[in-house]
């Protein structure tokens, strides 16, 4: 390699990532060259790998993709015409690229309907970060804060998504919330769920290694699926005695979908932040409407990710105990090929590169 190359990964095809060496991306005009510090491993990013993905099916995934779309890092490079970043800063980005000059962007009020956005590492793939340069137009990226690592720098996406649960909800010391899956969507929302004030949060899981981790980050109790009964569980820990007032379910488990609505009380929130990477059938639906219940997809958008960096430096709890791996970049193939590996304990895998 030369000043001119680097390291990236690609997935060419179904179990078929490759290491390679190509161009190292330039600082023109609003862009900027970020060196990446660490990037987390994502499940989507595990289903682009193995070809498991819906979106492949659907072709809004296409490869050849350079996946990956949680980092932070420090900017190496800026284009003439960035103007509040310099070389050197700490930064974090959004997980999205907008086209900046289409008629929604311009307007600016719903960015997300950009005609022309791509994600990073995924769907119309913008190039994502198993890579150690990013490029990046400045309206999508912010300033790291000094007070954060770069391990929670690389959390503020996942937890985005946490934070778009939470979007119209509000908790108090009388509501309970539960959680479904021991993921790191799953962790960061109990850690958000105890920050807004649930007056009890309750997590569901299936592995007891995981579970622990959950009650460091803000579980008051946590139920094994494998060991108990999870609805007559929640129903009985729950405040009121009826249920859960704010059901988040992020394991893409259809079993865990229908739990939500088995354990909910009358007129529950539900959010569902997983994929399910297929159509479900069998799905209750008499039960959401006889419950008056509220169900809504929750996923990134613009001014999550500064929203969930503030309450990162707010909150004394720390994110951190869910990162179970670190793995250097070098050997970054083996977090996929050997996946198996990993499960049993994995919760969030950091890449680590050098510094």
């Amino acid at each position: 390699m030369n000043s001119e190359t680097m390291q990236a990964v690609t997935v060419y095809g179904p179990l078929d990532a490759r290491m390679e060496v190509v161009p190292k991306p330039k600082a023109t005009g609003d862009m900027l060259v970020i060196k990446v510090c660490r990037t987390g491993v994502c499940a989507t990013d595990t289903s682009i790998y193995t070809g498991d993905s819906s979106f492949i099916r659907s072709g809004e995934i296409v490869y050849p993709c350079r996946f990956g779309h949680e980092y932070a890092g420090v900017v190496e490079s800026v284009g003439p015409n960035v103007k509040n970043f310099k070389v050197g800063d700490r930064v974090y980005t959004d997980n999205f690229v907008t086209c900046g000059v289409c008629e929604p962007c311009k307007k600016g009020t719903d960015v997300m309907a950009c005609e022309n956005i791509r994600s990073l590492g995924t769907v119309n793939c913008w190039d994502g970060c198993y890579a150690e340069y990013m490029q990046m137009p400045e309206r999508h990226v912010f300033h790291l804060p000094n007070t954060l690592s770069m391990d929670e720098g690389a959390l503020i996406e996942p937890a985005s998504i946490s934070y778009d649960c939470f979007r119209g909800v509000t908790l108090t010391e009388k509501d309970t919330a539960v959680v479904f899956g021991t993921g790191a969507i799953g962790m960061i929302a109990v850690w958000l769920a105890k920050y807004y004030g649930a007056g009890r949060v309750i997590l569901v899981g299936r592995t007891d290694e995981k579970l622990s981790v959950g009650l460091q980050v803000g579980a008051d109790y946590v139920i094994n699926t494998k060991k108990e009964d999870a609805i007559a569980k929640i129903k009985e820990l729950s405040l009121s005695g009826k249920g859960a007032n704010f059901v988040v379910e992020t394991s893409g488990s259809p079993q865990a979908l229908k739990d939500c609505m088995a354990c909910a009380a009358r007129y529950a929130r539900i959010s569902v932040a997983g994929f399910y990477e297929r159509n479900l059938d069998d799905m209750p639906i008499d039960p959401l409407v006889l419950g008056c219940f509220t169900m809504v997809g929750a996923a990134g958008r613009y001014g999550n990710a500064p929203e969930v960096c503030a309450i990162m430096e707010k909150n004394p709890v720390k994110l951190t105990p869910v990162i179970t791996h670190h793995v250097p970049f070098d050997k970054v193939l083996d977090v996929f090929q050997n996946a198996e590996a990993y499960n049993k304990t994995k919760i969030k895998v950091m890449i680590t590169f050098d510094e």
